[in-house]
């Protein structure tokens, strides 16, 4: 059986940057998920996903946090712990899930 991998469009990833346009921030890859930096590149996002459950952490593709909020595009459907709405908790502070998305649906 054949995996059909994914196909991102710019349209696809979160784009939360403020201060600076999206392309000079950058991207990482840490633990087979796309980090998009913010302008701060906040590393705190590495410990919220070695903080998730590797289940969730394996229907990732990219990541992003900006301002205590962080976004996902998932590979799939994934309940709990993280939907729209909810927090996250990283270290001693609160993120909230801004939004879950699945590409090309």
């Amino acid at each position: 059986m054949k995996t059909k991998l994914p196909v991102f469009y710019e349209n696809d990833f979160p784009n939360m940057a403020s201060h600076k346009n999206q392309s000079d921030c950058g991207f990482s890859i840490y633990r087979g998920v796309l980090v998009q930096w913010d302008e701060d590149q906040d590393e705190r996002v590495l410990q919220l996903l070695d903080e998730l459950p590797a289940w969730v952490v394996d229907r990732v593709l990219v990541v992003q946090e900006h301002e205590g909020t962080v976004e996902f595009l998932c590979k799939t459907k994934v309940p709990q712990p993280i939907k729209p709405g909810t927090t996250v908790h990283v270290g001693d502070d609160v993120w909230c899930v801004e939004s879950l998305s699945i590409p090309n649906k």
